[in-house]
């Protein structure tokens, strides 16, 4: 058994060997941090990169090839580490209210883990910049934007320590028309509004059949009233006014990321006394 006063010196001889060892500009221990300076936040252990080639894509071209790495903060490579990458479709948050919400909506699907190389690197080639779901999303409004995320996990995978890295592939849509002429300019409630019009895009980038058309009456509603189109992009949407309808506008939202969707304000006023 070690005396208290064995165990006093040892912590005294430490203790100077600490202060020897900054006085002499020796590196502190590996995995320790350095010095910071007030408020200044701690550096991360490992560092998690990814990009991108090519940084956009379009209708025609909408595969990307995927190369990143990892390293330790002092820059040594990381060999054999495993990396789970994502992908994550953007669609902006529809927030009428100005809340401090997430402005953003994503659909994320895994692609799997890759191992880094004896350099830290990784590769991914091939890799799909688009939906990968054949119903039309749950979201309306895409931001035309495609995030691949990278994740390293360097132990317990349950103690939610881990590092990433993301990068950003901007979407060119095909861009696509709206037509239309409402059944009357002035509405009271109880009144039924019709919309009817086509919804149409340059030839060779997919059939408009089943493009659905959104009408908004109610600024905190994303639609109140909806319908698809036919096999020429016809449609017709209804909706009975209520006396706090007083946004009407029109929009088109189609299956396919990669062409855009068309809107309008409609010439329409709710005179309900």
């Amino acid at each position: 058994m070690r005396s208290p006063l064995a165990a006093t010196r040892l912590a005294v001889i430490a203790v100077l060997v600490l202060a020897t060892s900054l006085a002499l500009g020796m590196p502190a221990a590996h995995g320790a941090q350095s010095a910071l300076a007030p408020g200044e936040p701690p550096q991360p252990d490992f560092e998690v990169s990814i990009s991108s080639s090519p940084a956009e894509t379009d209708f025609g071209r909408r595969t990307v090839d995927l190369a990143g790495a990892v390293t330790r903060a002092d820059g040594i490579p990381v060999a054999d580490a495993p990396v789970q990458l994502t992908k994550s479709v953007l669609y902006d948050t529809w927030n009428p209210w100005g809340d401090p919400i997430d402005p953003t909506e994503r659909e994320t699907l895994s692609l799997g883990t890759v191992h880094t190389d004896a350099e830290g690197r990784f590769t991914l080639s091939g890799v799909t910049a688009d939906r990968w779901q054949n119903e039309p999303s749950i979201h309306l409004f895409p931001r035309h934007r495609v995030e691949f995320g990278a994740l390293y996990d360097p132990g317990d995978p349950t103690d939610h320590y881990a590092f990433f890295g993301d990068t950003t592939v901007a979407v060119q849509p095909v861009t696509s028309t709206l037509t239309y002429k409402v059944s009357r300019t002035k509405v009271r409630a109880g009144d039924t509004l019709v919309v009817v019009g086509q919804v149409t895009w340059p030839a060779g980038h997919g059939p408009v059949a089943g493009t659905r058309v959104l009408l908004r009456t109610y600024f905190e509603s994303a639609y109140n009233a909806r319908a698809t189109t036919d096999a020429n992009g016809r449609f017709a949407i209804r909706v009975k006014i209520r006396s706090y309808d007083r946004e009407f506008v029109v929009f088109s939202a189609p299956g396919d990321y990669y062409i855009a969707g068309a809107s309008h304000v409609l010439p329409v006023k709710n005179v309900t006394p």
